[in-house]
């Protein structure tokens, strides 16, 4: 069953869309809003991912983008209210597919089969979650970190400071990596678990990165 990430602009409007789709016959899962829904991408990869274009401070389209890096290949759909000629044509440099509501459900339906079908099912990218004894030490701002376990989309790490919300750098085994922290929490024993992101386009150092990913043991 293809799995659809639905992106709205409200809570109520998500939902709204996670139901049609899954009365079409379509696996479903949400992100109520930007940040949410990058953290399920980093978490894994959807086969389509559909999005109102507008998401208070963010829209469909930088979520688009995001999607890109995190999982080349995965298609777009940005839903608008209103047609605006500049953001269709930004939609279309990054291969996303500009619909205007009202949007007939047919024809809605018969996009996103079309798309599924030019993409073929995507694999998915869960978490490995290493063994104490695999764990990636790593240094971040001068101090020693671990990584605890990875996806290709991004990692969860333990660090001594509280993670720099506008993203930090993250060096390892002769690759730096630039990432974008998901989360961030304390735990009892003084240090910070942060869930982080690719932000990293490098198309050399992506590669590189999937590479230690799939070499990786999980426990």
């Amino acid at each position: 069953m293809a799995q659809i990430l639905i992106v709205g602009g409200t809570v109520a409007r998500t939902e709204v869309l996670a139901k049609f789709f899954k009365e079409a016959g379509y696996g479903v899962s949400v992100g109520h809003g930007f940040r949410e829904a990058v953290g399920a991408l980093v978490e894994q990869s959807p086969d389509l991912l559909v999005s109102e274009v507008r998401l208070g401070a963010f829209n469909g389209l930088q979520l688009a983008i995001r999607c890109q890096i995190l999982h080349p290949g995965v298609r777009t759909i940005v839903l608008d209210r209103v047609h605006d000629a500049a953001l269709e044509f930004e939609a279309q440099r990054y291969g996303a597919l500009y619909l205007v509501e009202p949007i007939d459900e047919a024809s809605l339906i018969l996009q996103v089969s079309k798309m599924l079908a030019e993409t073929g099912p995507h694999r998915r990218w869960p978490r490995k979650q290493l063994t104490a004894e695999a764990f990636l030490l790593a240094e971040v701002a001068q101090s020693p970190a671990r990584i605890v376990d990875v996806s290709y989309g991004g990692f969860r790490l333990e660090l001594r400071e509280p993670a720099d919300k506008s993203g930090f750098d993250v060096a390892f085994s002769g690759l730096a990596l630039r990432v974008k922290p998901v989360w961030t929490k304390p735990d009892p024993s003084g240090s910070f678990w942060c869930g982080a992101e690719l932000s990293e386009g490098n198309p050399q150092t992506v590669s590189a990165w999937r590479q230690i990913v799939d070499s990786v043991h999980a426990a």
